[in-house]
């Protein structure tokens, strides 16, 4: 189970955090029972897909970091 998700993080899965957030809300057997389990499944996709798509995004920063480095050195050894 999550914790309390912040939506300004996860903005491209904030309606799905809100209708977990109000179906856990309507009544506490709907969690016990497993009737919000497709709606938590959804969310657990998207926040993966999030997940995935930054740390491709980081990847690709780190890579252009790495190669200024790499120039950067070569001119040290000169």
């Amino acid at each position: 189970m999550h914790s309390k998700l912040d939506l300004h993080k996860h903005i491209t899965c904030e309606d799905l955090i809100v209708q977990l957030d109000q179906c856990h809300q309507e009544s506490i057997l709907n969690r016990y029972l497993g009737r919000c389990n497709k709606l938590k499944l959804a969310m657990n996709d998207c926040l993966q897909a999030e997940f995935d798509h930054n740390r491709k995004l980081h990847f690709e920063k780190a890579k252009e970091k790495r190669k200024k480095l790499e120039k950067a050195w070569e001119g040290m050894d000169e």
